[in-house]
């Protein structure tokens, strides 16, 4: 091999050395920076999600005086998944399930949080607030959403008050589920369909009727979860 190809071959080397450690040093540098930026977002991410969550605990349940996490357990959660799978709802999960507490301390109602994979454009997650009256029967106190990804102009239109203020007051027998319909809403347990959004509609309707029977869950299994833990803090 001549000079000349020994001198090239190591400058061609040698650039090629220079150029992986410059892309190191940039790799490096680019981590450090993300890393520097999560840390110093993450707080802030963490605190404007808490608050969207309270506000959103509030509009679902507005005589509520706080709230308060159900204290999670696997008997619980597993009652809970089963309830669902009995009634078909195997694409939903209940999130969280937090207890209303009025001024006393007391259990006044059930706020839930679940989430369902069938939306058209993605998961749609939603709060929903809950009464319970001795006869079994639940009242919706009302719905706010987590996460909505739908078409705009199209599935969105389930944050429109038109269709939100449908579920406010509905009262659910024992025994039964809420449903849609696309010929007007005529029993208690009904609600109107968007127009041309039957997917949205119907993974909102399961979040619904999954949150009710997660209460229903704790009512027939637990009793009042809420009022024995509060009054055990007071």
């Amino acid at each position: 091999m001549s000079e000349t190809t020994q001198t090239a071959g190591t400058k061609t080397a040698n650039r090629t050395v220079r150029d992986v450690s410059i892309l190191v040093v940039i790799t490096l540098a680019a981590g450090i920076l993300l890393g520097a930026a999560y840390t110093v977002t993450k707080g802030p991410i963490a605190r404007a999600q808490e608050k969207a969550r309270t506000q959103a605990q509030h509009t679902v349940m507005e005589e509520a005086e706080a709230f308060e996490p159900l204290e999670d357990s696997e008997a619980l959660a597993q009652a809970v998944q089963t309830a669902l799978d009995e009634k078909g709802l195997t694409a939903t999960r209940v999130e969280q399930i937090d207890l209303a507490l009025d001024k006393a301390g007391k259990t006044a109602g059930y706020v839930v949080s679940c989430s369902n994979s069938e939306g058209y454009g993605g998961d749609v997650e939603l709060m929903c607030g809950i009464l319970a009256d001795k006869d079994g029967t639940l009242t919706i106190e009302g719905i706010s959403f987590l996460a909505l990804t739908e078409t705009a102009g199209m599935g969105m239109r389930a944050r429109d008050e038109e269709f939100i203020s449908q579920f406010d007051g509905k009262q659910i027998r024992e025994g039964e589920s809420l449903v849609y319909t696309k010929d007007g809403a005529s029993e208690e347990n009904e609600i109107d369909a968007i127009s041309g959004c039957t997917v949205t509609t119907s993974a909102v309707t399961k979040d619904i009727n999954a949150a009710l029977e997660a209460v229903r869950v704790i009512l027939a299994d637990y009793g009042d979860a809420g009022s024995a833990a509060a009054e055990g803090e007071a």
